[in-house]
């Protein structure tokens, strides 16, 4: 909306100062270039005001015209292109890519999702995974433990740690009753409700003792005195943190092993944008190239020979599926000539 408002308020200034040019303009000539002018304007307001329409009527706060599913990504700070979020999960051991998808414009929703589809994937009853703070969410490391997942995702720090005030973990929290101690000794009360943020939803805890409190200058700059919030899934974000901390050497090879890959795509091999447009043709492209890589990969793992034999044990046991195939599927056909196959649906119950 900002876009548009930007974009009509500069056409309307235009039209103006055409107008007015075209009052006092007495030269034919010059009527008529400033008429094409004006016009062009005009037309220019009608695109964007269907534009906005169109961006009303879509419920989303944002649109792309280039690309419907692409939206705005934050690059550094104040960078921003527009485009997809590729996430990958890959695995300790090997450093092949697993999984991939495009995701949203930000890291906070994808931890459950691609973590839950690995493991899915790789057919385990349970999993360990790794990573950085744009993933750490209490409700997303939620849902991996009820999972059988453990996160050890880098803790964020809350808000409070870096206004120069009483931090959060200044404030002693008792399970049991469900209240918070202040650095003043005083009892923080909740009313029960929980509040909607951006991320996450959180339970606030007051207390009425903060006027004429000694210490209240170091504690908050509030009128209404000092209040902590606390994310209803705040257990999970301490236990998360625990672990991380508990066990440092460990969450640090999440460096070691998935920024390698991405290092070797984008440096090495220039994928640094993609070439498609919509959701399912950019993770098409991104399934080719991880592709690539992961048999690139397997050559160092494996050597060639050994690759070679088991993709061809591979071929043997396809052809065997394609057999079962046809006798299931008499509307699917098929072609071979020396293993490469060519699909043909004739017709798709």
């Amino acid at each position: 909306q900002k876009k548009i408002d930007f974009h009509k308020d500069y056409i309307d200034a235009k039209i103006n100062e055409y107008l007015e040019a075209l009052d006092s303009e007495e030269s034919l000539e010059k009527r008529v270039e400033i008429e094409s002018k004006l016009a062009h304007q005009k037309k220019n307001k009608i695109k964007f005001e269907a534009i906005e329409k169109e961006l009303f009527d879509s419920g989303e706060l944002q649109i792309s015209k280039t690309d419907p599913d692409a939206r705005k990504v934050i690059l550094h700070k104040n960078i921003i292109n527009v485009g997809y979020n590729v996430q990958a999960g890959t695995d300790s051991k090997y450093k092949l890519f697993i999984n991939a998808q495009t995701g949203t414009v930000n890291d906070v929703y994808a931890l459950s999702p691609m973590t839950i589809e690995a493991k899915n994937l790789l057919n385990l009853k349970k999993m360990k995974v790794l990573a950085d703070k744009g993933y750490t969410t209490g409700k997303e490391i939620n849902t991996c433990t009820k999972n059988n997942i453990t996160t050890y995702c880098s803790p964020k720090n809350h808000s409070s740690n870096n206004n120069g005030l009483y931090s959060m973990n200044s404030f002693e929290y008792d399970k049991e009753e469900n209240t918070y101690t202040c650095p003043a000794g005083e009892i923080l009360h909740t009313n029960g409700s929980i509040y909607k943020k951006v991320n996450h939803r959180v339970k606030h805890y007051r207390t009425k003792k903060c006027k004429g409190c000694e210490v209240r200058e170091y504690c908050t700059k509030n009128k209404s005195g000092r209040f902590i919030e606390r994310s209803i899934y705040q257990e999970d974000l301490e236990e998360n943190e625990k672990r991380v901390n508990q066990n440092p050497d460990y969450y640090r090879r999440r460096q070691q092993i998935t920024e390698h890959q991405f290092g070797t795509l984008k440096r090495q091999w220039g994928f640094t944008h993609t070439l498609m447009k919509g959701k399912e043709n950019v993770l098409s492209e991104v399934y080719l190239c991880f592709s690539v890589y992961n048999l690139l990969r397997s050559i160092q793992i494996l050597g060639l020979d050994a690759l070679k034999k088991r993709l061809m044990n591979l071929v043997f046991i396809f052809r065997e599926y394609i057999g079962l195939f046809k006798a299931l599927c008499p509307t699917l056909f098929f072609e071979s000539n020396n293993f490469n196959f060519k699909f043909t649906i004739l017709k798709s119950d």
